[in-house]
């Protein structure tokens, strides 16, 4: 049975998340203020106990943690410095918004988690090589997902909620359409713009499956694919993406890196989300 899952709904379904993803955007914007000192930091993330807790578990984790643990969010930007901290509040984020069953997309907390992760570390590194802004590279990167999480929220209201399998190899935003009546990339363009993110971010999630379509080319949807196909590369990807997140030449032409360099950054990321994995798994 198709439905039809109206704007109106995504925007009242955003207000009921987390305030963690909210709060990793405003992190992203206070960082890039000149005079943003550590009291700013740690007033902003303290607005989220929950956030707050994890951000604390990941600081102490040994993939960050050299000498005694740490027990505030004062001594964790001691410790690690505010561009540390600012993943870690986002792996942190992506915890409280992600780690729960998506049934609508069949993805377990712990996978969707990881997916997260893993395609915004990716970012981050492509990021890197490419010489534009990692941070905001990174944001883009946890926040790939979140349309899933808005749309599996309206789902549950429907007596007989669709389900993707991702066995029937249907490309999934054919699926979306069909089935639900608006994608996921379309959805998490929506609840960007309700958090007031900048007009390119959002176009770069709302064609992060299809970045040739976009109307004016964006670096940043191009990244995402790849970062996406990074991801599923490393076996962390998400069901029904493998056919729009492929690595290919023109896909490494599009964001002006060669094969070498997409190789290595597979290691990293590979390296980092196994370490995080297994710790916070413990």
């Amino acid at each position: 049975m198709a439905y039809n899952i109206t704007q109106l709904e995504l925007k009242a379904a955003a207000q009921k998340l987390p305030p963690s993803p909210q709060i990793f955007g405003k992190l992203t914007k206070l960082l890039k203020e000149r005079d943003t000192g550590t009291a700013d930091i740690v007033e902003l993330v303290k607005t989220d106990t929950s956030l707050t807790a994890k951000v604390l578990k990941i600081s102490n984790s040994m993939a960050y943690t050299v000498g005694d643990p740490v027990d505030s969010l004062e001594e964790a930007i001691s410790r690690i410095g505010f561009s540390e901290l600012f993943k870690v509040v986002g792996m942190a984020a992506a915890s409280n918004t992600f780690a729960r069953r998506n049934a609508t997309y069949g993805i377990d907390g712990w996978h969707f988690w990881e997916n997260s992760v893993a395609t915004g570390l990716a970012m981050e590194e492509l990021a890197l090589a490419r010489g534009v802004d990692e941070q905001e590279a990174y944001t883009l990167g946890l926040l790939k997902s979140m349309g899933k999480t808005i749309v599996d929220a309206c789902s549950k209201k429907f007596m007989t909620p669709p389900k993707y399998d991702p066995k029937t190899e249907t490309p999934l935003l054919l699926w979306e359409e069909e089935n639900l009546g608006v994608t996921n990339p379309e959805a998490a363009a929506i609840v960007l713009e309700a958090w007031h993110f900048p007009a390119a971010a959002i176009e770069a999630l709302r064609y992060q499956y299809t970045p040739d379509e976009a109307p004016e080319k964006n670096l940043h949807a191009h990244l995402l694919a790849l970062s996406a196909a990074i991801a599923n590369h490393l076996g962390k990807g998400a069901p029904g993406e493998k056919t729009y997140c492929t690595i290919t030449q023109n896909r490494l032409d599009e964001v002006g890196l060669d094969i070498k360099t997409v190789r290595l950054v597979c290691k990293k990321v590979k390296a980092r989300i196994d370490d995080l994995s297994t710790e916070l798994a413990a």
